[in-house]
């Protein structure tokens, strides 16, 4: 082997091609994270669920212990261990979603949805500080916005591939485990997510660690953020306004289209998937591209004008989907509104990175997307449920989405421009 490389297998996977494997593990990782969603219709018939409880399932209790180890996975990606920390993390995430597929109550659940989100917790922070350390600072929008598009597509996987095997699990004969007996299609379908991660396990082997800053380089990250809150309250809070309405939507979307247009879970899961594969990495790869070009011309609020941006696209896109008597218009309302929310996103964590010392990103990051996931992942889903069951009813989660979708884009629209001039 000659000397460059040799340089060049010590370095490990450099630039894009790592930048398209941490793409595949977001994928991966939000695909078994989305896959509740496509089957939560036959989950409530099966246990007797009320939408609450679907809420609590597709949200909270995947979001409380994921949201808590996230500033530790953090703290130790910073120290220049984030190789092992993804695939230590594979391999608890892949055990959650057998888990979740060998369950047969709603406690059940619940502890194989927190064991998902406590195996989940390493990926971002990882991620990112790879991608900090590894790429120029002028490349990193485009990054991100690799990053978030998998994180979106792994959506789009979960909807689309999951809702293709579904209904194939459901017109053939059942699976059936030793010593368990036949599993139901939606507990096959998450016996069956859990395999690609084997293959993930051995792409990450080529992972080679970038040098880790020197210790006494490495400030409390937290110490740093309370002391610039002016500039990291408003962009969190802005931050997670997007995060609530892409998150609530992906787990409500698909009940949606089952109780007012009528569609078959798999079948909604196509139609979305489908909607999901289109507009997602536009939107993704739209607002890295903006947000790079927009640093070039006026660095000084770029971020938090592109999360502005998305959020005032918000409101009517929802409408469109919630009011359209139409399923293609309707479709049409979801996926511009998807392309919107993707739009949000680079700027919302490119924005971070270019907040923070490269020393603390990975430990920052954690702080950032931990709050992020509690506030937005744990509450809006769950809050949902509790509207449906509580105020309009279940056959009215459209207009539990607009309104709350409408309340957090004012609020965040608000803080984004309150970013803008800190």
């Amino acid at each position: 082997m000659t000397p460059t490389g040799r340089e060049a297998a010590a370095r490990g996977l450099m630039g894009w091609p790592l930048v398209c494997l941490l793409a595949a593990t977001q994928l991966l990782a939000f695909s078994d994270r989305f896959l509740i969603t496509l089957v939560a219709q036959p989950l409530k018939l099966d246990l007797a669920l009320s939408d609450a409880q679907l809420g609590i399932l597709q949200g909270s209790a995947f979001a409380v212990l994921n949201a808590a180890a996230m500033p530790w996975a953090g703290a130790i990606a910073d120290r220049g261990h984030r190789r092992l920390l993804l695939q230590v993390s594979v391999v608890v995430w892949g055990i959650a979603t057998l888990a979740c597929g060998l369950s047969g109550s709603f406690a059940l659940l619940v502890g194989a949805r927190a064991l998902l989100g406590l195996g989940q917790a390493a990926v971002a922070p990882a991620a990112l500080s790879l991608m900090a350390h590894r790429l120029p600072r002028g490349d990193l929008g485009r990054a991100v916005s690799l990053l978030t598009a998998g994180a979106s597509l792994g959506r789009s996987l979960a909807l689309l591939a999951g809702g293709a095997v579904l209904a194939w699990l459901t017109a053939s004969a059942a699976i059936a485990l030793p010593g368990l007996g036949p599993l139901r299609p939606w507990q096959a379908l998450f016996v069956l997510a859990s395999l690609p991660n084997i293959a993930l396990l051995v792409g990450l082997g080529w992972i080679v660690e970038p040098p880790a800053a020197p210790a006494r380089r490495r400030p409390p990250a937290l110490a740093w953020m309370v002391r610039h809150r002016a500039a990291y309250l408003p962009h969190f809070g802005a931050a997670s306004a997007a995060v609530l309405i892409g998150q609530t939507l992906t787990a409500w979307a698909p009940a949606f289209y089952v109780r007012v247009h009528g569609l078959t879970p798999a079948g909604s899961g196509l139609c979305l998937g489908l909607a999901v594969l289109v507009a997602a990495p536009l939107g993704h790869v739209a607002g890295g591209r903006w947000l790079d070009r927009e640093r070039a011309r006026r660095p000084r609020g770029a971020a938090p004008r592109g999360l502005a941006i998305g959020l005032a696209l918000a409101p009517p896109c929802t409408a469109a989907m919630v009011l359209a008597g139409d399923l293609t218009a309707s479709l049409g309302g979801f996926a511009l509104l998807v392309a919107a929310l993707g739009f949000t996103s680079p700027p919302a964590l490119a924005g971070l990175q270019l907040l923070t010392p490269r020393g603390m990103r990975g430990r920052a990051s954690a702080l950032f997307i931990a709050g992020v996931t509690l506030v937005a992942f744990g509450a809006g889903p769950a809050l949902v449920g509790v509207i449906n069951d509580r105020v309009v009813g279940p056959q009215n989660v459209g207009w539990a989405m607009l309104t709350m979708f409408a309340a957090a884009a004012l609020a965040g629209i608000g803080l984004a421009r309150l970013t803008r001039r800190r």
